[in-house]
């Protein structure tokens, strides 16, 4: 540990190369910093979705997820760690333990496995609620590689742990596809569809199909689902037989299509 000045109280304290030595600021001074509500724009945070997962006990691990508002993938990382050390409150936090190892790994006390920190930039339309940090869902299990791949909405968020993952067709005008196309859709952005509720019956790494006139004339892959949204991968053009009826509103579950894989483009890239 380095010894800093802490900015706020004046007073010397021994801390690890993390936020707190970035910023100057002691544990019992640490905040999270306040960021502009939902309404208001603001350009110094960034929206990120933070995947921290754990070893537990007899090879199982714990996995936590957050929408943190950061100004740096480093700092969404640290206040990740930070919410769960402050949120226990049966071990005495000790924010200045926090030590990253590369950009993954935290080691947070001598002697316990290191925790998998994974961090992926939201698009911009994904706002924050005005809280630095806030906390999605929580996972357990030994299903480590899906923890980390899949996020927090995978088969055991499905009704029935049997139940196959469906595919998900929507009925849209051509506006409401153009704009969603790769062709038109920045890097590292992801688009989503509205809702209303929770799919319960979809995961990461099924497809949306848009569906017009009797025919599939795009599709993209999902990335995640929460309360009133889907979120999927800029969508590739295909035309194809729609297998089913579609509403003209909401969404309806299919068996997955099968029309051989195909990655998106940017995921080859």
């Amino acid at each position: 540990m380095d010894t800093h000045t802490c900015s706020d109280c004046g007073e010397p304290f021994d801390t690890r190369a993390n936020y707190l030595a970035r910023n100057a600021v002691c544990p019992d001074c640490f905040e999270f910093p306040d960021v502009h509500h939902d309404e208001t724009p603001d350009n110094d945070h960034t929206v990120y979705l933070v995947a921290s997962v754990s070893a537990g006990m007899h090879g199982a691990f714990h996995a936590a997820y957050f929408r943190v508002a950061a100004q740096s993938e480093a700092d969404a990382r640290f206040f990740a760690i930070a919410y769960q050390r402050l949120e226990d409150t049966v071990n005495e936090p000790s924010l200045a333990d926090i030590a990253f190892d590369g950009e993954e790994l935290v080691l947070i006390r001598p002697g316990a496995a290191p925790t998998t920190v994974r961090v992926v930039e939201l698009p911009v339309v994904e706002r924050h609620d005005g809280y630095a940090v806030t906390k999605l869902d929580t996972r357990n299990g030994d299903d480590y590689e899906d923890q980390l791949d899949f996020g927090p909405n995978t088969t055991d968020k499905l009704p029935d742990p049997d139940m196959t993952p469906k595919d998900v067709l929507v009925h849209a005008t051509d506006e409401q596809i153009e704009h969603k196309l790769e062709k038109n859709v920045p890097d590292d952005h992801q688009c989503y569809w509205t809702v209303n509720g929770t799919p319960q019956q979809t995961r990461f790494g099924q497809r949306i199909w848009f569906e017009q006139d009797g025919q599939l004339v795009a599709c993209g892959q999902i990335r995640g689902t929460e309360s009133g949204r889907i979120w999927f991968s800029p969508l590739w053009e295909v035309d194809l037989e729609c297998p089913t009826t579609v509403p003209n509103q909401g969404y309806k579950y299919v068996e997955p299509i099968d029309t051989g894989q195909r990655t998106p483009e940017r995921a080859r890239a």
